[in-house]
This record gives C-alpha cells, structure tokens and sequence, in this order.
C-alpha cells in the first residue's frame, strides 16, 4: 500500500519541480530579453515622460491638463526634453498674438502635440510654425501671416481641436492646421502626464475633476518601466490595432470612436460654423527608413476619414520626406520628434501646399 500511495507524491513532486523549472526558466529569459534590449538600445525607445513642472491641470474636462502660462526654463526644476521651452501668456510655446486680429493679417493657427510645440528643438524660431511663417511672408502673397501654434505635448487630435474651440478662434484663424501624428489614434498618448501632475499634489489640493480621472492603468506602468515589454509590445504590431477602437468607449470621458475621429467631426462644424479653411497633414514617423515605413495603414486610415468631410483636405507628408535627401535617422534624435532639420523640412512642405491657398500678389502695371 505504500508504494502505491508514495507513485502520486512522486509524480506530484516531479510536475512540481519541472514547474518551477520553467519559471524560473522564464525569468532568466526575461532577465536575459531585458538586459539585451537595453544593450542594444534596440528600437523602438520609450519616449521620455513629459517634462511635468510645465504642465498644470485644465478645468475643461476634455483637456485635462495644459501649459502652465508664461512658465520659463528657469522655473522648471528638470526640463528633460523640454529644454529651452518659454510658454507664452496665453498657455503655449510661440510668441505673442494680439487679440483682435489686425488688419491686413492672414492668420494660421496650428494644431499638434508635442510635434508641433518642438519638443527636442530648443530655439522656438528653429520650429517648424515659426519657420512656415518666415516662408510664407517672403513668398507673393498680399498682406502678411501669423502663424498661431497652439501645439500641447501628448494632446491626441480631439484635445487639439478642443483648444481650438476653447481657445484658437479669439486670434480669428483663416486656416486651421492640424499637425497628425502616429499616436494619434490612441487616448492615452499623453505620457501619464496627469498622474504625474496629481503626485506633486497634496491631497487637499487636488481639485475634484482631478481625483475623478482614473489612472492610465498597469500596462502603461509596466512599459515604463520594462523596456523589454515596451519593445516586444510595440513590435508585435500593437500600433496597428489602434485601427480596431472605433468603438472602444473610452473609461474616463466616456466617448465611443478614437479621438482622431471625433476630433475631425468636429474641426468639420467648425470649419462649417466659422468658415476658415481646414488642412491636416499627416507627419511620418522616423524610426525607420522611409521606404520601410511601417504605419502606412494608419495614414491610410486618417486619409479616409477625412476623406468623408468636405471642409478639410489632407496631405500625406510621407511621399515629400521621401523625395528629399536626408535619411529619416538624419531628421529626428528620437524616432518621432523631428529635430530642426525635420522642422525645417516640415515647414517647406508644408508652406509648399498653403501657398496656392493665399492670394497672390499682382503684377504691377507698367
């Protein structure tokens, strides 16, 4: 009888010990996986988190939070990425506009996240706005142009078109640009910003609409903090399945579609309601050489979206940076964020497609 009762405990005990031998089999792969990831530096990289001490809570519960007004470099205790960055008094990175409008003015307001606001460019006149609006004034157009940027790092296209509503139309824009990135498809592309405004704050100051925003969640912690997870995790193709949330309900605002969808219907009633032109440029991603892009469908996406609203055009600026001479390493430090070669070069695109849309100026008469 013993021997018969100890074969089960054996068996037991084998199943056991091959159990934690795969376990800990795993582990040293991953300890392995991680380690060599960071090695190699292999892409793609995290981005490093927003540089907080610029930041601040909105009271607009679309926007959640924003720049701080007229905030300095000298005020901010770790710039990280954000060197050199000024926020003017209205609560962005650009110099000042007048309100009203001036006359004779043509004016362009651009849109974007931290694309547009120049994160890793530290002289604002290097930024692809500020350039655009060097180009157009030295071309033939009648008049001069302000170019307004309204760019807020980690903004998706919704609270881009929301500042444009809440904000944008005091300068009395003729023409809307919205900057499109990658990430634009996903709601939660701001970097944890508002969890990591709500740990600077005493519980007593954190105001109501702050406590009720839920966390970014575990898997965003995660891959912040495991570079192997961040690696394998974008690699698999997770970015392609941003296509498959037109119908996720987003927890903490609780809209239904992806924020680039809305955010187009509503740049269209605007558009609609104040009559200035609408032009959303779709800004490729450098991690990789141009000719093997990876997030063509993504752009293909946008493309049909915006197809369907007759008030905005769009242009895919993947086919331009491809034309031009310089590699895609050559144009941004980090994979995403142009430097001021890329900023550069946005801009003469850009411009490139705007121009036809001003009045030229007129021959003289002899």
């Amino acid at each position: 009888m013993n021997g018969q009762s100890d074969k089960p405990r054996s068996s037991r005990r084998r199943r056991c010990f091959r159990g934690l031998a795969l376990l800990a089999g795993l582990l040293v792969g991953a300890l392995l996986g991680e380690v060599g990831v960071r090695f190699f530096d292999l892409s793609p990289r995290p981005l490093p988190a927003l540089a907080v001490g610029y930041y601040e809570v909105s009271p607009n519960r679309v926007l959640k939070y924003r720049f701080r007004a007229n905030t300095t470099p000298e005020q901010v205790e770790s710039a990280g990425d954000h060197n050199g960055f000024r926020i003017n008094a209205a609560g962005f990175r650009d110099v000042d506009h007048v309100v009203p409008k001036p006359d004779g003015v043509t004016r362009i307001i651009v849109l974007g996240d931290s694309v547009t606001a120049g994160v890793g460019v530290e002289d604002v006149e290097a930024t692809f706005s500020r350039r655009l609006e060097g180009l157009l004034n030295r071309s033939k157009i009648v008049g001069s142009v302000e170019v307004v940027n309204l760019g807020v790092g980690g903004y998706h296209t919704l609270q881009e078109v929301e500042t444009l509503r809440v904000v944008g139309l005091d300068y009395e824009p003729d023409q809307v640009v919205v900057g499109f990135c990658v990430n634009d498809f996903d709601w939660e592309a701001d970097g944890s910003v508002v969890d990591q405004i709500r740990g600077r704050l005493a519980p007593d100051q954190q105001s109501v609409l702050l406590k009720t925003w839920r966390s970014a969640g575990w898997l965003n912690d995660l891959l912040a903090r495991s570079r192997l997870l961040f690696f394998a995790y974008h690699r698999l193709g997770r970015r392609g399945s941003f296509l498959d949330l037109e119908w996720r309900r987003e927890s903490r605002s609780g809209h239904v579609g992806t924020p680039f969808r809305l955010g187009m219907n509503r740049l269209q009633e605007l558009a609609n309601r104040n009559g200035f032109g609408c032009h959303v440029f779709l800004i490729p991603a450098f991690d990789r050489p141009f000719a093997d892009y990876r997030y063509s469908e993504l752009h293909e996406r946008a493309r049909a979206i915006v197809a369907d609203l007759p008030a905005i055009t769009v242009v895919d600026l993947l086919e331009g940076f491809q034309d031009q001479d310089l590699a895609a390493a050559e144009l941004s430090d980090d994979g995403l964020h142009p430097n001021r070669e890329g900023h550069a070069e946005l801009a003469r695109l850009i411009a490139g497609h705007l121009q036809p849309h001003f009045v030229v100026e007129r021959p003289q008469r002899r």
